[in-house]
């Protein structure tokens, strides 16, 4: 087994074919993006749990700024709105409470998300969890939508793997969230394929070796614009830029979620080999697709020096897809590159070049 493809050689992972059944059942790819069959605009990425932690970490450096409060709210109001739009709606009458606590762990099983229970009263406990404010999230999340009531929260990690979620009743009337939409446009998704199959894990499932989970994008879009009044931190090195976005305080938080992106990637020890410009579709199509990233449609020189074009008809989120392919970039080239975004008619067109021209 030649030593640069370690991602396929997994010996020692069993195919989960239960899961990969109910996963494929519920989401498929549509224009390189899994979406929820019974649902419209419910896109989730295949993110890999290490990789998030690495992610939410580097963010939090580069921003300067401690984030895990804005995460919590975030993934509450997008646990809340996730279970009202489900399609299989959660078993009514008197004697349902473990009816329905079963129904939500079926979801947070498919979703790789971990297990929820009720300790005491006003006590919950997320185990096998992600990560832990995004658990203390879901978990609030979840009960106000099980128990009709509103609470406020605060969680408390007890190791690794679990936390503790303390509710307490909020006298507000329960809202339901809005739905947080991409502001970038959208083409009209297609159909591209199935759900890939995933392999077992004690923890939930995994995919190429990793444990990993579905990341919803309406989560990411609402951290998002939970930290964009808080982010300061700007960059002069030119090193990312997004083309059309009107809103500087948004092109602060999309540039750290790139650099954030490029980093953890950086991080592993995959390869990247990057002989002719055709090799990217190979890379797009391995690396990228099947996690629900976006799928390629064209690709262009765009120097003498190894800079491309590339465009894709649809992405998972712009900054998220820009910092994987500067991360690609430079692991194949060995030096440092820059990359720049822009929506041109409606597809999303990406610019990787080094970032020193070469004499």
């Amino acid at each position: 087994m030649a030593h640069n493809m370690p991602i396929i050689d997994v010996p020692d992972s069993i195919h989960d074919s239960e899961m990969s059944q109910r996963l494929s059942m519920r989401f498929s790819l549509q224009s390189g993006l899994y979406n929820e069959i019974s649902q419209t605009g419910s896109i989730h990425l295949i993110q890999s749990v290490d990789g998030f932690l690495d992610w939410f970490n580097l963010i939090e450096e580069l921003s300067h700024k401690p984030l895990g409060r804005r995460l919590a709210h975030a993934a509450a109001d997008h646990e809340t709105l996730h279970l009202m739009n489900r399609k299989v709606s959660p078993p009514r009458g008197f004697f349902s409470k473990k009816k329905r606590i079963n129904w939500l762990l079926e979801d947070w099983q498919e979703r790789g998300i971990g297990s929820l229970k009720e300790i005491d009263e006003g006590n919950l406990q997320v185990s096998e969890q992600v990560q832990s404010a995004m658990a203390g999230g879901q978990a609030a999340g979840a009960w106000e939508f099980l128990t009709s009531k509103r609470y406020r929260f605060r969680w408390e990690q007890v190791d690794a793997s679990k936390t503790n979620i303390i509710l307490d009743d909020d006298p507000r009337e329960a809202q339901p969230p809005r739905k947080v939409m991409p502001i970038w446009k959208e083409n009209n998704l297609h159909s591209s394929g199935k759900f890939v199959d995933v392999d077992s894990h004690p923890n939930g499932w995994e995919f190429r070796g990793n444990r990993s989970f579905l990341l919803g994008r309406e989560l990411i879009l609402r951290f998002e614009d939970e930290i964009l009044p808080h982010i300061e931190r700007t960059f002069d090195d030119g090193l990312v830029i997004f083309n059309g976005l009107d809103d500087s305080s948004r092109e602060l938080v999309w540039n750290i979620f790139a650099r954030g992106q490029m980093h953890t990637y950086l991080k592993g020890d995959d390869h990247v080999l990057i002989d002719e410009v055709e090799r990217w579709k190979e890379i797009v199509s391995f690396r990228l697709t099947p996690t629900g990233m976006g799928e390629l449609i064209e690709v262009n020189e765009f120097d003498q020096h190894g800079g491309v074009k590339l465009t894709f008809e649809q992405v998972y989120h712009p900054a998220f897809v820009l910092g994987m392919l500067m991360g690609f970039w430079q692991r194949a080239y060995g030096r440092d590159c820059r990359g720049e975004w822009v929506n041109e008619s409606n597809n999303h067109v990406f610019i990787i070049c080094g970032r020193h021209i070469l004499a």
